[in-house]
């Protein structure tokens, strides 16, 4: 048989030459062997294509990324690796620093930016989008501020991100905004549609995309499941070399690991499926069998029946002595008599107490922390990453430990509560040589300066340095007389540390230099002696509200192997390279992987804890579960849409060509293909079940929003009225009888309207042959004949109003009523949902043009809710290749494009883009020509979730076309009282500068000059706490109650956040007119931050900060760190001057947005210059105001000096 055509290319060859060509290109960079698939993902980078590459964690698709950066390196270029946490780009770049030379490599996160500019740069990946966006316009090449142009490359780590709700646009939208030049390597860990997502980014980049997928996705450390209970460990399986990752997998289930030699089939029993011991099981959703050694341990099997059995017995017992108690009635706590047939137990009772007991049987089974350490240390499984979902879970199961390994042993060792039940003073401890408490000193350098009330500032020091970052890494032990001899770091102490702890005794002398250094350098944010104590015993926490500095050394003692027991929260699960060969967790697939690092580890242990109400049953099914497929979480922004407005040079088109890149619009895209095809092959039956299924999907949200309505007792409705709709909604009996009288009441009205129609003609011909007829006698005739007409015209006609009537008053007229108002009006959160709904329902899956809903259709609607499952089932029997379309097609509702317009709308009406005329009634946004205005250069330049309600809440942009209106006229009816039109006049000697009031300007610019005015009165602490409301929310709650924090503000403030409601009142309600998304349109004005943000840019101490807000360290330094990128976004706006000669010709209504007031960007560079000290320092600065700056603000402060002397004149 000859091989065929010899230009024949298979995928094999096409592998092989990767393969080969990335051995010859890349290999030699590395000192260890590399996989195939490594290769082959080098090979492609080197043919200047995109990649992404789906393997386990641990198996090494790093180095791919690190290939990437070779080759650009090498080829003289720039090359940019971004993650999605700080503590991974703090990792990588450590990592990286030993592969390139330290002065091309740099780091930059919100916390740490080192070498800006380098050749090759970690950062994280929100970091990365903001960069393309600002490099993504014509002008930023033109003006040489495009950071990409020399970037020809970007990887894309843990691009399973992409998927997450909240964060996963920024993959997406750092996709589609990458430049034409860049070659984008995403790294992932297992996708389900891997495949799709290949082929969007080829479609979108216009660059071949290569997906690299390790083969049978197996990993080079296998894991091993253990499950903690009381009693024991036990492997979570029947097999222990079974379960995702491990060395047989999944035993064929789903395609994974190898099929077991001897499988056995269930065995049917009177109707019911009885699993014989050893038997394979079914998957209740897909109907495979589960392998026998994916099954529950048969000894894990057996506890649980014992716990059970015990819960029988003592339900038993309870039943007996209700029995055999005394038969007399007795009273009752009102004093009423009960008989003794009052104390049986009812069905229900004996269910209640069952769950009791057998939580409490299940509570009674969980293992302690220490007893599990124990365990995990007979079984050399340590070290360990305990994951807790959350923070003081985290410091209390790290205090719990500490305090065990600490125990009762002398004195000096004893617990809190004994220590005082001693009288022991905290003070004696660790060789402490007298009673007198001792404080740390506070070490004098000379970057420090002390105040006039003797707080400490630091004046030079970064937040966490390179240099302390290079110090803490490579650290060497002190000398013993370097240390504290009254601190638990003395000497004397390394010997009980090593003994009753979990490290070496080289080990404890190594932590306790690694401490000592970082607290002499660092003395306003040192470690407390409880948190030393831990560290020196092996153990510690790490979570999101300590210090960025504190975690930063936590991940060192991490990666040096000097903490041996780590209770962290799910942040740490995202890719520190650990060797660690055991994990802790309760979120299994996103967590497992990190147990076992290639190149560090053999093997790798989950161990997952029972709970008092999660047991081995959840634990397995979550660890067999199907990995569900990366969906798109696209969602236009203000800042977004003006950028893609400016790529389009004032047309939409880029814009329109960004959404449709979206993966979801791809997806949609291509089901609407599949639809179609689908149609063609199967006929009307597919295209039918699809209209029916959607009409079903819209009474289905239709129940939501009218629950809705209930819930929360909306005052626009009859709540009772809508309760009761709702019940022959959820009813089907109830929703076939109301259709079928609704169809009854139509076809009487319809009878009735057609006979009045038939006697208004017969009517009109009477009138006709009268006018023509000549004789009399036929004339009477006619005239009786047209009399008798009328009277039967006028009846008919009274039938016709009453059936009319009737209709008006069934159900689906008064809930089509219900529906209509809330889809019109956009106050209601469910109105854009309900819409869309409407408008796939009419068409099944396409969208149309929306009106006003009918009760006809919602009669229609009913019938396919009451025969949708029957429709599918037959459907579906008939074409079984057809059965996933339905499911795709009910996916398909993004409206990404509308979102957009949406946005669009919002901007022109809060002049940040203009339009060169008025729209008429059939214009659409579409097609038009937008200007940018000052404030929509502003908005494009700004990263904040709502960057206009931002920049409204600066004064920089109001409402200018009128939209808000009927809120206007709202506020009008609501007054009592008029207003005081003499304000401005009664403020004389206030340094508050604000024009004179003129009538004819609109209230929205009226209220953005008062708040421009009171803005720039304030001093730059005052600017940064009111910054913080609109940039920060407390979240977590500290218990003030709002009258309090707000009395805490200075009376400036107070008129501030007074006056910035008022636009945020405005702002919401346009928002809610256009129909912008409700994600988008979200406004934050939290008061909660103001009070502690206001006191540190007045130079407070960090402790007092602390004090002052209650947070934990690490949410306070996040707060001042969030609040100091916001003032120096805004700091950093384009200067754009109030000319005097525009002053001076009075107050002008303006047709767009300002933006961001001159005088107001220099309180923010202010307030950033306040805010920056340690710990929250950040070495970027500003550009200097130049000559002609500083000149046009001084025209203008004494312009208005000047206005103010003659008004007070």
């Amino acid at each position: 048989m000859s091989r065929g055509p010899q230009f024949l290319v298979t995928q094999e060859d096409i592998d092989e030459d990767l393969i080969e060509l990335g051995r010859s290109a890349l290999a030699g960079y590395f000192n260890f062997p590399l996989d195939d698939w490594q290769l082959k993902a080098g090979g492609a980078i080197c043919q200047g294509c995109n990649v992404i590459v789906c393997a386990p964690t641990g198996a090494g698709k790093t180095v791919v990324g690190e290939m990437a950066l070779l080759h650009a390196f090498n080829g003289g270029d720039k090359g940019i690796y971004t993650t999605p946490l700080k503590a991974l780009s703090n990792q990588k770049y450590s990592e990286l620093c030993g592969t390139f030379p330290k002065q091309d490599t740099g780091l930059s996160t919100g916390d740490i930016s080192i070498n800006k500019g380098a050749r090759i740069t970690v950062m994280t990946t929100e970091v990365y989008r903001n960069i393309a966006w600002r490099s993504s316009t014509p002008t930023a090449t033109l003006m040489g501020t495009n950071e990409l142009l020399e970037n020809t490359v970007v990887v894309l780590d843990e691009f399973h991100y992409m998927g997450q709700p909240g964060r996963g646009g920024v993959w997406e939208e750092s996709i589609i905004t990458s430049p034409s030049h860049t070659q984008i390597v995403g790294l992932s860990a297992t996708l389900s549609n891997a495949a799709a997502l290949a082929a969007w980014m080829e479609h979108v980049t216009g660059r071949r995309t290569i997906l690299v997928e390790v083969p049978g996705q197996e990993r080079p450390v296998p894991l091993r499941y253990l499950f903690a209970t009381k009693e024991a460990l036990y492997p979570l399986f029947r097999d222990p070399d079974a379960g995702p990752g491990a060395p047989k997998g999944l035993l064929g289930y789903r395609g994974d690991g190898d099929l077991p030699s001897n499988r056995q089939s269930t065995k049917k029993a009177k109707g019911f499926t009885h699993i014989m011991d050893g038997d394979d099981v079914d998957d209740d959703e897909t109907n495979i069998k589960i392998p026998r050694g994916l099954q529950i341990n048969p000894a894990l099997k057996a506890a649980a029946n014992k716990r059970m059995q015990k819960v029988n017995r003592a339900i038993e017992r309870q039943k007996v002595r209700r029995h055999l108690s005394p038969q007399e009635d007795e009273d009752d706590w009102g004093g009423r008599k009960r008989n003794q047939s009052s104390r049986k137990m009812s069905p229900r009772d004996e269910r209640k107490e069952r769950e009791r007991l057998l939580k409490n049987e299940m509570r009674r089974s969980v293992p302690s922390l220490p007893a599990i350490l124990n365990r995990l240390k007979q079984k050399e499984l340590l070290p360990a990453i305990f994951f807790i979902f959350s923070r003081a879970g985290c410091d209390d199961a790290a205090r719990q430990v500490y305090q065990y390994m600490k125990g009762p042993r002398d004195p000096n060792c004893l617990l809190q509560d004994e220590r005082e039940q001693l009288g022991i003073k905290e003070e004696q401890r660790y060789g402490t040589k007298n009673g007198k408490s001792r404080q740390r000193a506070v070490q004098r350098r000379g970057d420090l300066v002390e105040d006039s009330d003797g707080r400490t500032f630091r004046s030079k020091s970064n937040f966490i340095s390179e240099q302390t970052l290079n110090a803490l890494e490579m650290s060497t032990p002190l000398a013993d007389d370097e240390f504290d001899e009254s601190s638990p770091l003395s000497p004397d102490n390394w010997d009980f540390f090593s003994k009753a702890g979990l490290l070496s005794y080289a080990e404890v002398r190594d932590v306790a230099s690694r401490v000592s250094r970082f607290n002499a350098g660092n003395p306003e944010i040192a470690f407390e002696d409880e948190v030393i104590e831990q560290y020196l015993f092996g153990a510690g926490s790490h979570h999101a509200g300590m210090l960025p500095a504190h975690k930063s050394f936590v991940e060192i003692l991490y990666r040096n192997q000097l903490m041996k027991v780590v209770f962290a929260t799910e942040t740490l699960a995202a890719g520190i390279n650990i060797a660690m060969n055991l994990l802790e967790t309760s979120n299994l697939l996103q967590m497992a992987g990190r147990a076992g690092r290639r190149g560090m580890d053999t093997d790798g242990t989950c161990v997952i804890v029972a709970t008092p109400f999660e047991n081995h049953d959840e634990a397995s099914r979550i660890l067999i579960d199907p990995v569900k497929p990366i969906s798109s979480q696209f969602s236009p922004s203000y800042s977004l849409a003006i950028n893609l407005i400016a790529r389009g040079e004032g047309k939409l088109d880029v814009a329109r060509q960004l959404v449709s890149k979206s993966f979801a619009m791809w997806e949609k895209r291509k089901v609407e293909q599949h639809v179609v095809d689908a149609v063609e092959n199967h006929g009307d039956d597919v295209s039918q079940a699809l209209k029916v299924s959607a009409q079903d999907r819209f009474m289905k949200t239709l129940v939501d929003a009218l629950q809705s309505q209930v819930d929360q007792r909306s005052a626009k409705f009859d709540v009772n009225r809508v309760e009761s709709l709702l019940g022959i909604l959820t009813d089907r009996d109830s929703l076939k009888k109301t259709s079928k009288s609704f169809v009854g009441a139509t076809k009487m009205f319809e009878l009735e309207y057609t006979t009045l129609s038939y006697l208004q003609k017969e009517y009109d011909a009477l009138r006709a042959r009268a006018e023509i007829e000549d004789s009399d006698f036929l004339s009477e005739i006619i005239a009786e004949d047209t009399k008798d007409l009328i009277n039967q015209i006028e009846n008919q006609r009274k039938r016709v109003e009453t059936t009319e009537k009737e209709i008006g008053k069934h159900p689906f007229s008064i809930i089509t009523g219900i529906a209509n108002q809330i889809m019109e009006d956009a106050a209601f959160p469910e109105s854009i949902v309900l819409n869309k709904a409407l408008g796939s329902a009419r068409e099944g899956h396409k969208r149309t043009e929306l009106s006003s809903l009918t009760a006809q259709e919602l009669s229609q609607f009913s019938k396919s809710a009451i025969i949708v499952t029957r429709k599918m089932r037959k459907v579906k029997t008939a074409n079984p290749d057809v059965e996933d379309l339905f499911q795709q097609a009910e996916d398909l509702r993004n409206d990404s494009w509308n979102d957009m317009l949406s946005i669009t709308k919002t901007l022109v009406a809060y002049g940040c883009l203009s339009i060169e005329h008025t729209l008429e009634g059939g214009e659409s946004y579409e097609d038009q020509q937008y200007t940018i205005s000052p404030a929509g250069i502003n908005i494009g330049m700004l990263g904040f979730e709502n960057s206009l309600w931002a920049l409204v809440a600066m004064g920089g942009a109001w409402d200018v076309v009128g939209a808000s209106a009927k809120l206007d006229d709202f506020r009008t009816a609501m007054e009592d009282f008029d207003n005081d039109e003499d304000w401005y006049q009664n403020r004389k000697g206030n340094d508050v500068l604000i024009p004179p009031k003129v009538v004819s300007i609109p209230i929205s610019q009226k209220e953005a000059d008062t708040l421009n005015g009171l803005l720039r009165a304030m001093d730059p602490s005052e600017l940064a706490g009111y910054v913080a409301s609109i940039v920060t929310d407390n979240s977590r709650g500290n218990g003030a109650p709002v009258v309090q924090l707000f009395q805490n503000l200075t009376p400036l403030q107070q008129r501030v956040i007074q006056s910035s409601l008022v636009s945020m009142e405005r702002l919401v309600e346009v928002q809610k007119l256009y129909g912008v998304d409700e994600k988008t349109r979200s406004c934050i004005l939290d008061i909660s931050n103001c009070e502690v943000v206001t006191a540190w840019a007045s130079g407070c101490s960090w402790q007092e900060a602390l004090e002052i807000s209650g947070s934990p360290p690490g949410d306070l330094a996040r707060t001042l760190s969030r609040v100091l990128d916001a003032v120096r976004q805004l700091g950093n706006m384009p200067y754009s001057p109030i000319r005097k000669q525009e002053l001076l010709d009075g107050p002008v209504v303006w047709d767009v947005s300002r933006g961001l007031h001159p005088e107001i960007r220099r309180l923010c560079r202010d307030a950033a210059r306040l805010i920056n000290r340690y710990p929250v320092k950040d070495p970027l600065q500003f550009e200097e105001l130049d000559d002609e700056d500083v000149e046009i603000l001084d025209e203008i402060e004494q312009f208005f000096e000047e206005d103010e002397i003659e008004s007070e004149a």
